[in-house]
């Protein structure tokens, strides 16, 4: 059982962020310069909204955030940012999000999960399925060089999937961030120059 009310936890509630998956975010566009002012993001999976926040503050006021999940995200009113409301494995959301961006985006972001069972296996396997689904998204909707960052709880079929990205993107990492709970099996995969 992991403590909720961790260190990054206290830290979001303090600094206003709505996640502590801020920091992962954070953490990984210094290191990978991901977000540049002016950048124009698609957030996958983005509820509460902690990465659409800061894509925000790094991307700018000549930047956009476009976000998409199941669940609502309050809270967020800059002018710069669109929320849909929906289901992105749905051809209309999908096509929705991808029109928002002329000339598409520079950089698609994947935090979704999917409900945990507590079975390794078939909870890797699932989130393999949204990491698929992502990649696809980020095929149609980012821009030649941009880049792409997803989540995925790790597992066997990670080395195929890397595989597979390696195949569109000049270069791709494996990595956990430091905010990453000690014992979760989630970790990112950045891929950076869409071919």
């Amino acid at each position: 059982m992991y403590d909720r009310k961790d260190s990054y936890y206290l830290k979001a509630k303090k600094e206003g962020y709505k996640s502590r998956a801020a920091y992962k975010l954070l953490e990984l566009s210094r290191k990978y310069k991901l977000v540049r002012k002016g950048y124009k993001i698609l957030d996958l999976g983005a509820a509460p909204g902690g990465w659409s926040q800061v894509a925000l503050e790094l991307a700018g006021a000549d930047g956009f955030v476009a976000a998409a999940d199941l669940e609502e995200i309050t809270g967020i009113n800059e002018p710069n940012f669109t929320f849909i409301h929906g289901n992105m494995l749905l051809p209309a959301v999908a096509d929705k999000l991808t029109s928002l961006a002329f000339g598409g985006y520079d950089l698609v972001l994947s935090d979704m999960a999917p409900k945990t069972t507590g079975i390794k296996i078939k909870d890797h396997m699932d989130s393999m399925e949204l990491a698929q689904t992502a990649s696809n998204m980020a095929d149609k909707a980012l821009k030649k060089g941009g880049a792409f960052l997803v989540k995925l709880f790790d597992g066997e079929d990670r080395s195929v999937f890397v595989k597979g990205l390696e195949k569109k993107y000049k270069q791709v990492r494996a990595i956990r961030p430091d905010a990453t709970r000690k014992n979760s099996f989630e970790m990112y995969i950045i891929a950076l120059g869409k071919l």
